[in-house]
């Protein structure tokens, strides 16, 4: 109720309201309603008889010692069946009003929307979907039991698109029939995707085309080939969404993905929204879901800036398993990398987890990164794999004056488990180069012992000890995980 009439009383251009009230009402809740609004016309709405309406009118009006309420110059009341709606700028509230009564109220057209609901999760979202045509304005504050309460605000902008969804794409035609396919599944017209052809040489460009004439919101936008990163920025610097995320064409996605982390996002107005994924082995066919840490606080929300950032050392949050908040990446002008022409979502991954204010997890391995096909980044075993130490070399400049530890200690963590991959991977000529580069490298962001210590709590006893071997530059001990 607090946070309803503070906004009101913010907005002057506000000046109508229509109060559900449900099936029953705090007498003081309604009285600090109609006393501290600084509303001109108020109706009450719900299930109340008129006669209670009535006694609870002139317990107020007793209480103040007036006969009307001077600053109301309309009040009306109604049962919920009288009444017929409004239109025009009007405020709908509700305090703890059953969302039925609200989902029946859509037909009404206000221009606001601020209401306390007590539900999960989806009821909040499905009242966004509901009143989104109409409302200007839509705030709903969540309250679970044993959980912080959650609240989703909205502000509709001219171009009404909330998702913009980014396909870098480069001799991917094999693949884009099963990748759009899986994406268009949800109909919703608000979203929209950008398949960025970045030069590339065969047919992909024709067969985006061909779906585009099935679906308005594909749209195809052409560039010269510069790389990954370069087609993935080209796209989103022309993303209109309130949320942006990205997919490499090659893979494929469960149908329901972008809904969920949309809903998830947006139920709490959450920084980024991300969920679980699957490897595909285009050589077998075989499907393996890859374990990580969906669980609490991620999965119920967190706005902790030591969990948020520790999503950067516990797991593989890649780029394209989950959606970032447009106005979070403009405001830190985290961009990518288009030097970089391998492995360019790294760095916008430290930079929008390390931005972010809070996460959430959608607990389900919903996308499905593909695995053995050739040509892939993955693959590479030889010394392009070194474009990691242009990567981190790019973000100790980025960090390069900060006194946020915490940061300095998760991009450590980063640079090992990295590495760690990197030194399994290269082939054996690569390897001592690779090794005396990568101690280099962890040298400059943290002492010897602080980072076992790290490596040890955080990602365990053999990555530490792998650790000292790279420090070490023990090959031996090195060639024992490969």
């Amino acid at each position: 109720m607090n946070e309803m009439i503070s906004y009101l009383n913010s907005h002057p251009e506000i000046e109508r309201a229509v109060l559900l009230v449900g099936d029953s009402y705090e007498y003081s809740a309604l009285k600090e309603f109609i006393n501290d609004s600084c509303l001109k016309e108020l109706v009450l709405v719900g299930s109340l008889l008129k006669k209670q309406i009535e006694d609870i009118l002139e317990l107020l009006k007793r209480d103040e010692g007036i006969e009307e309420y001077p600053h109301l110059e309309k009040f009306e009341y109604y049962d919920f069946q009288d009444f017929r709606g409004v239109t025009g700028s009007w405020a709908l509230c509700c305090d703890w009003c059953p969302a039925a009564i609200l989902y029946k109220a859509q037909n009404w057209k206000p221009t606001y929307l601020l209401a306390t609901i007590w539900q999960e999760q989806p009821t909040a979202f499905k009242l966004w979907e509901a009143f989104k045509e109409h409302a200007s304005y839509i705030q709903i504050k969540t309250l679970r039991e044993g959980k912080e309460p959650q609240i989703l605000e909205w502000q509709k902008k001219n171009d009404n698109i909330e998702l913009s969804v980014i396909f870098p794409m480069y001799n991917v035609a094999a693949y884009l029939d099963k990748c759009i396919s899986s994406v268009i599944e949800w109909k919703a017209p608000y979203v929209e995707f950008l398949f960025v052809n970045d030069g590339s040489p065969d047919n992909s460009r024709e067969i985006v085309l061909k779906w585009a004439e099935k679906d308005s919101r594909i749209k195809l936008l052409d560039k010269p080939n510069g790389g990954c990163a370069s087609a993935r920025q080209f796209g989103l610097e022309r993303a209109q969404g309130n949320y942006v995320g990205f997919i490499d064409p090659d893979d494929f996605i469960d149908e329901s993905m972008f809904r969920k982390l949309l809903r998830a996002a947006m139920t709490g107005s959450y920084d980024i929204s991300f969920c679980g994924y699957n490897e595909y082995y285009e050589n077998t066919k075989e499907i393996k879901r890859v374990e990580d840490s969906l669980g609490e606080p991620y999965c119920n929300g967190t706005s902790d800036a030591n969990r948020v950032l520790e999503l950067i050392m516990y797991n593989r949050v890649a780029i394209w398993r989950g959606i970032y908040r447009a106005d979070m990446i403009k405001k830190n002008n985290i961009h990518f990398y288009t030097d970089l022409r391998r492995f360019d979502d790294l760095p916008f991954k430290i930079e929008t987890f390390a931005a972010a204010k809070s996460v959430i997890a959608v607990p389900e391995h919903l996308y499905y990164y593909r695995l053995a096909r050739p040509g892939q980044d993955v693959s590479a075993d030889d010394e392009r794999l070194y474009v990691h130490f242009d990567i981190f070399d790019y973000l100790n400049r980025s960090i390069a004056g900060t006194e946020d530890a915490h940061l300095i200690d998760y991009l450590q963590m980063c640079k090992i488990q990295t590495h760690m991959y990197a030194i399994n991977k290269i082939k054996p000529e690569y390897k001592k180069v690779y090794v005396q580069r990568a101690k280099a490298d962890l040298e400059t962001t943290g002492t010897k012992e602080r980072t076992y210590w790290l490596a040890k709590r955080y990602i365990g006893n053999v990555s530490a000890e792998y650790y000292k071997a790279i420090m070490d530059e023990d090959l031996s001990r090195l060639e024992k995980r490969d």
